[in-house]
């Protein structure tokens, strides 16, 4: 599952659902079980992504659009100030949005994915870029696995481009059509555990709207502010291509 790895665009929006800027819409249903929620896939794609950046130095997809991850960096620079803040992406992929971070000057970043490929093309790239980056492999629906990464100083900030969106789509088991709920309530719990109390988390969707993601939320974070992208109009109803939403810690 990556931030800049977990493209579930292919599924966002194809429902026919128009994403309401205003208007609060009813929780709908989780959508099934893909391969898009699957390790074997995302180690798959990383192998290929590893092989292309060794042969021609691309460093693969930048999930959602560059645009995306811009407005998610202006944000960070908006509102977190202290460059040594401690930041976690969490399934991070290639890691191009703290490669962006770290140009903006921010110094202590960590990135985690649960495929070992992400990881390793992650560092290849942050080395052949001098940037200073930390990551890990990390199975983030893992407690433990959780504290070790986040230790007891924990992390001022935690972004996730994409990867909510991969875990709402992991299979529950072989049959790879029901979605593992556990999986679903277990990532907020993970998302509180790694943050200060005075911790902000950042998260991109293009499966959910604003209200949806405030919503899945609400038990454990609040609300503090919204990222506009861009409208479209459909069906009579205005929306968002993406969704991007900040939370803080409820105490």
């Amino acid at each position: 599952m990556s931030s800049s790895g977990s493209n579930t665009s292919d599924k966002g929006g194809s429902d026919g659902r128009a994403k309401p800027e205003n208007t609060l819409e009813q929780e709908t249903e989780p959508f099934e079980a893909s391969r898009l929620g699957s390790k074997d896939h995302w180690n798959n794609v990383y192998d290929r992504e590893i092989s292309n950046f060794n042969e021609t130095g691309d460093i693969g997809e930048v999930w959602f659009g560059e645009d995306t991850a811009a407005k998610m960096v202006t944000w960070v620079c908006s509102n977190i100030e202290d460059a040594s803040s401690r930041i976690l992406d969490v399934g991070c992929g290639n890691g191009h949005l703290l490669l962006e971070l770290a140009e903006e000057g921010y110094t202590n970043l960590v990135g985690t994915d649960y495929s070992a490929q992400a990881v390793e093309l992650a560092k290849s790239i942050a080395k052949s870029r001098s940037a200073d980056i930390a990551y890990f492999e990390q199975d983030f629906l893992d407690p433990q696995d959780v504290s070790r990464v986040a230790g007891e100083e924990k992390f001022d900030a935690v972004l996730d481009k994409g990867t909510y969106d991969a875990i709402c789509l992991k299979p529950k088991d072989a049959d790879a059509v029901s979605v593992d709920q556990s999986a679903i309530d277990m990532y907020p719990v993970s998302v509180v555990s790694s943050l200060k109390d005075s911790g902000v988390f950042l998260i991109t969707s293009c499966n959910w709207t604003e209200e949806e993601l405030v919503s899945r939320f609400s038990s454990h974070l609040e609300c503090t502010g919204r990222v506009k992208h861009r409208s479209f109009q459909f069906g009579g109803a205005v929306g968002q291509t993406d969704a991007t939403v900040a939370f803080k810690k409820r105490l």
